[in-house]
Formats: structure tokens, C-alpha cells, sequence
């Protein structure tokens, strides 16, 4: 249907933009696979919302949108959020048509009617904000790691590179070599990939709900020759797998899994070394650990790029229910507090040691400070402390835990 806004058109479907559209990702500041047309076709739910900037045959910029509802309202997400948790997501935009493309998208999320917006995995930087109505409510989500390329990990005169040495030789002598799957090996060996996964992590993954889409997205990349499937095997066996995608010059490393018997341990270690000396050969400018603070990530990756939450509301009702559920929001914070500190747990004190609290189970820290890169718009307010700001998971490698559907599964092994 066309839009009243002139040069929108909100569609279901890319239909005959998808050529543009994928060109548009190609040409943003962070390309992001998250964004691609196979991830957005694959992985979206039942109702797609593109909004398309367009001028004649030409395709200006856009944004991709699910609905759903919350609370009784409508609630505009990014397009495959859930437990896939999409990152670097963001409004698209040609060069130099940046300022007609926020306007357009403003201007249709800003039309009469209540409805809540939650945009999850938003670049830090997007002008997507200045297009939100009302106030927004920024947080900061999570980092995301990444080391520029070209780097080797192997070289590294620190104790981490003496050890990674020595484990892929223990690896190397015990018949473990490195091997990659693309087309339709790729897709042939998501099976072994679900296998280990699910003996590793079992009913505590909140990934393997969202297999099959996950695995509908990895078809259509593989068609395009974007995703690899990174494998340590020895023999038949495969001892840990890495799922990564591959956009516009830049590794982006999904998911893993691995067998957990000692004898194959630091195994997931020496595979994403490798993914990186692979990535550096085949001149790549960057690997992307993606969403997740995880100590480990430091040895590979000493860059970090921020994640937000943007949330918002248009209409008297609905700017009023976004009120109340922030409000909810931040009195499960306090009482989840308020548990932990009665909880506390005191060591024992010993001769040379005094008593130290510590609180079990809690590992996922605060990532700092919730300001965040959104401009100096006054319209946007940041809360003093973000109840969703912990590490989630390491880019699709390893998560924290989670207060809601964390996607990455792989301890630092």
C-alpha cells in the first residue's frame, strides 16, 4: 500500500527492492547481516512492516519493522527481534539522502494512533533516534568486541598467546585440523552444529527455539555465498563449530558449539584463532565477536562497540502506558536487588583472609555507564541506571545469562 507520506511505501515484503535494499546495507556505516534481505526474509515475524523511501524506480533508504502487541497496543520491533537477537540494526539510508529518509520514517512513525516502539541492537551513532516520536528512552544494551584486521592472536608475546601456542600443538597432535563449510556444505553441516549445541547446552538454550529460522536464514545466505561454518574436527568427529557470517568485508561470528570432554578442552580457543588467521588471508577488514562482554573476548578482540534499546510511544494512551511499564520495569530492578542483597553470601574468614561478600550466580556485570552515542536530541532521556544494560552473550559464541532471551550459548571454553 502507498503511504500518505509522499515517497513511503509500507510493504510486507521487499518484492523488487531486494537487489537495492542489500545494496543500501552495503553502503551503511556498520553492514550488518542482521540487515541483509535473506536474515529479514528468514527470520521476521507474521507481520513485516518495510518502510521504503522511494523516489520513482529508486530506493532512498528504509527501515525494517515487525508488529506485534503489548499491553493492548500495537508495539513496532526491529525485524527479527527475539531470540536470535539481531545487532548493529539500524535505519538505512543512500548518501546524501540521509536527512529525506529520517523525515519520511519520522513522519510515518509519527502519524495519529497510540503504539508502543522497543528497538533492540541499535548501532550507537543511528539517526534512527531523531525519527522516533515523544520522548526516547535510550539504554545502553550491550558491547559488542571486534578486532581489526589484520591481527594474529598466535604471535602475541603475552601469556595468552604462549598458551594458545601450546594448546593448537596438544590439538594439532591429536589429529584436530581446521576446516570451513560455505553453499550448501554449509547448510549440510547445521545438523552436527544443532547436535552439539543441544548436548552442550540442552534446555538451558534460549537459541534452539529459534533453530529453524535461524537455519531458513542460513539457506538463503548460502546462496549468496555469506555464511561459513567453521569446524575443528578430528577425523569424522567434530569437536567445536562456529557459525559465521560474511557481509561487506566483515566476519561476523554467530553461534558455536563443542564437545565438552576434557580431552578436547580450549578446543573453541584454537578454532576462533583460526577463523581469524582465515579471515586475515582471505582480506577481511574486521572479525565481530558481536553482542557480549565476556572477559576471554579480550584476548581477541580489543574493540567495542555499544548496543542500545530505544524505546517510545506515540498517542496520549500510549505514551502513558510506556510511563507505567518503565516504571514496572525499574521496581523489578530494585527487588531483584533487594533479593540479592539478603542473599549475600560472607567466606568464611580465615587466618589470612577476612570475610568477603559475594553474591552467587550473579556474573553479569554492568557495562558502565548507560550514556550512550545518541546525539545531543533533548528529546531523548537515559535512565540512570538500564535494567537490560548486562552482557547477554558472547556474540553468538557465549552468553552471561540473561534476563531475556540471551543468543549466544558458548562458555569461554
Amino acid at each position: 500500500m502507498r503511504d500518505e507520506g509522499p515517497g513511503v511505501l509500507v510493504l510486507p515484503h521487499l518484492d523488487r527492492w531486494v537487489s537495492q535494499w542489500d545494496q543500501l546495507v552495503d553502503l551503511s556505516p556498520l553492514p550488518s547481516p542482521f540487515l541483509r534481505s535473506w536474515w529479514l526474509i528468514a527470520t521476521g515475524g507474521p507481520q513485516l512492516r518495510f518502510l521504503l523511501v522511494v523516489e520513482d524506480d529508486r530506493l532512498l533508504g528504509g527501515l525494517a519493522l515487525q508488529q506485534g502487541r503489548r499491553l493492548g497496543l500495537p508495539c513496532l520491533q526491529m525485524m527479527g527481534d527475539g531470540p536470535l537477537c539481531p545487532d548493529h540494526l539500524d535505519l538505512l539510508a543512500r548518501d546524501g539522502h540521509e536527512d529525506a529518509v529520517v523525515r519520511a520514517v519520522g513522519n510515518w512513525l509519527r502519524r495519529p494512533g497510540a503504539r508502543l516502539l522497543d528497538l533492540e541492537g541499535i548501532r550507537a551513532g543511528s539517526r534512527l533516534i531523531t525519527a522516533l516520536p515523544g520522548r526516547v528512552r535510550c539504554e545502553a544494551l550491550a558491547v559488542a568486541p571486534w578486532v581489526p584486521l589484520p591481527a594474529d592472536v598466535t604471535l602475541s608475546t603475552t601469556g595468552f598467546g604462549r598458551n594458545l601456542r601450546r594448546v593448537s600443538s596438544r590439538l594439532a597432535a591429536e589429529g584436530a585440523t581446521h576446516r570451513i563449510n560455505r553453499g550448501a556444505a554449509a547448510v549440510g553441516s547445521l545438523g552436527a552444529f544443532r547436535q552439539l549445541h543441544s548436548a552442550q547446552r540442552g534446555d538451558r538454550s534460549h537459541f534452539l527455539p529459534g533453530f529453524d529460522r535461524f537455519a531458513a536464514a542460513c539457506r538463503l545466505a548460502a546462496d549468496v555465498d555469506e555464511v561459513a561454518v567453521h569446524e575443528l574436527a578430528a577425523g569424522e568427529t567434530v569437536i567445536a563449530i562456529v557459525v559465521a557470517f560474511e557481509v561487506a568485508g566483515r566476519v561476523s561470528l554467530y553461534q558455536s558449539a563443542r564437545l565438552t570432554d576434557f580431552r578436547w578442552r580450549d578446543a573453541t580457543m584454537v578454532l576462533l584463532a583460526a577463523i581469524i588467521t582465515d579471515a586475515c588471508d582471505r582480506g577481511f577488514a574486521e572479525v565481530d565477536f558481536l553482542r557480549g562482554d565476556e572477559p576471554y573476548k579480550d584476548n581477541f578482540a580489543p574493540q567495542r562497540r555499544e548496543l542500545l534499546r530505544l524505546r517510545a510511544a506515540s498517542g496520549r494512551t500510549g505514551r502513558v502506558v510506556l510511563v507505567m511499564e518503565t516504571a514496572v520495569r525499574h521496581i523489578g530492578l530494585l527487588a531483584a536487588r533487594s533479593v540479592r542483597s539478603r542473599w549475600r553470601v560472607y567466606e568464611r574468614p580465615t587466618k589470612t583472609t577476612g570475610a568477603r561478600p559475594r553474591s552467587p550466580g550473579h556474573s553479569a556485570l554492568p557495562l558502565g555507564s548507560p550514556a550512550c552515542d545518541c546525539g545531543p536530541d533533548p528529546r531523548v532521556h537515559v535512565p540512570s541506571e538500564s535494567p537490560g544494560s548486562h552482557g547477554r552473550h558472547l556474540g553468538r559464541i557465549d552468553g552471561n545469562g540473561a534476563p531475556r532471551a540471551p543468543r549466544g550459548e558458548m562458555k569461554a571454553p
